[in-house]
């Protein structure tokens, strides 16, 4: 009877150990990606009141397709879908659909006259769940850096500028720009990419994932790299030539002009990309403004 009692028990405790270990698991991938509103929301709730929108409603939609909801309630799943309920069905607002396709930004060329450019639902690839996730860490890690990066530099001029004339000052205490910060989250993702092997067949190799975890990359997972990173940075992007056997980057609004961010070549610049007319002499090359970064981050294990 004790020997029954003591098998009893030391299964009764294993199964508690496991079950321990797994909602310990699934607790912390639950926080993981809480801290990403686009691996959040694409779970969020879609019930109001015991009522389930599904059908009419995706919170990470609701969320990217207005930005006054961004600013008042964040990745909050709950408020969202009690807002569009009560409020955005009323309005019209759209929630069953990525609604950039209609929208278009007009920016300065950088030259003359305007530049009309679409803003465009981005699609990730073909990446899993899983593999957007880790792509996404990743992605946020180099936004994160380049920003603080940007932020002490600014912070060393200022003080540094506070022991001299107010004319040398203004001379040395520029702002990064946001071309130099897509020419250096360029060039990061080429060096991701010289890491692994060009190629245009599986599944990865058009992919963020392939370029900052599973080895394999083309000018269309460079580029999708590179728009998760900007992103990070609320940086306005358009995948130029998507789905296309045709050279691809990030056209960008950047300092309120039109611009680019090209990974292949590392480097980025205002107007059109040379593949269109602009001038390359003109770009800013990851070369020239890597000392102003510093960039730090822990590349995840492959997941199938």
């Amino acid at each position: 009877m004790k020997k029954i009692f003591r098998s009893a028990t030391a299964v009764l405790s294993a199964f508690a150990l496991t079950f321990f270990i797994l909602v310990s698991e699934v607790c912390s991938l639950e926080v993981h990606a809480a801290d990403d509103p686009y691996t959040a929301l694409s779970k969020g709730t879609t019930v109001y009141n015991g009522v389930d929108y599904k059908s009419e409603y995706n919170p990470l939609f609701y969320y990217l397709n207005y930005g006054d909801l961004r600013q008042a309630f964040g990745p909050d799943a709950n408020k969202l879908i009690e807002h569009w309920v009560l409020f955005g069905k009323k309005e019209k607002r759209v929630a069953n659909r990525l609604i950039g396709d209609s929208s278009e930004f007009v920016v300065p060329t950088g030259d003359e006259g305007v530049v009309i450019i679409p803003k465009t639902k981005h699609d990730n690839g073909g990446m899993s769940y899983a593999q957007e996730i880790q792509a996404r860490s990743i992605a946020k890690q180099i936004a994160e850096a380049i920003n603080r990066a940007a932020e002490e530099s600014d912070t060393s001029k200022s003080s540094s500028s506070s022991s001299k004339s107010s004319k040398s000052s203004k001379s040395k205490t520029k702002e990064i720009k946001e071309v130099e910060k897509v020419a250096y989250a360029a060039g990061v993702v080429k060096a991701y990419c010289d890491l692994g092997t060009y190629t245009t067949e599986g599944k990865i190799y058009r992919t963020a994932y392939g370029v900052f975890i599973g080895g394999e990359y083309s000018c269309a997972g460079s580029t999708r790299a590179l728009g998760l990173i900007l992103d990070y940075l609320g940086i306005n992007w358009v995948h130029k030539n998507i789905n296309q056997w045709e050279d691809q980057w990030c056209q960008v609004i950047v300092d309120g002009k039109e611009g680019y961010g090209d990974p292949m070549i590392s480097a980025a610049g205002y107007g059109k990309h040379p593949n269109e007319g602009g001038n390359a002499k003109d770009a800013v090359s990851y070369a020239k403004i890597r000392y102003k970064f510093e960039v730090a981050t822990q590349k995840p294990k492959k997941t199938q």
